[in-house]
């Protein structure tokens, strides 16, 4: 039951293989900064060309049609956390290279 707990949660979870520094991820060919912050935070600053993305919209066909799987995703969010659940859940869903903003 101890594996279950663990599973369950994800502030145990090492996402550490997914940071990327944004300096690195430019150095990618293709990218996208998919910011899934609140709103006004990325209103009030954000990064050049990231699109931003509600969360609760994260499942809609116009996001997954929106973000192209050829790009390399970079996730921005404040909690490494939930940016590990959004990367984990966009993984499942077939998008190849997902990154976590540091």
């Amino acid at each position: 039951m101890k594996l279950l707990n663990d599973l369950v949660d994800i502030n145990k979870i090492d996402f550490s293989e997914l940071l990327i520094t944004k300096k690195d991820a430019e150095k990618l060919q293709n990218y996208t900064f998919v910011d899934f912050r609140d709103r006004s935070k990325y209103d009030k600053d954000h990064i050049k060309g990231a699109r931003y993305i509600d969360y609760s919209d994260m499942f809609s066909k116009p996001m997954m049609e929106e973000l192209n799987k050829s790009n390399s995703l970079i996730i921005v969010h404040d909690t490494q956390a939930v940016a590990g659940v959004i990367a984990g859940t966009l993984k499942l869903m077939d998008y190849p290279d997902i990154y976590i903003l540091k």
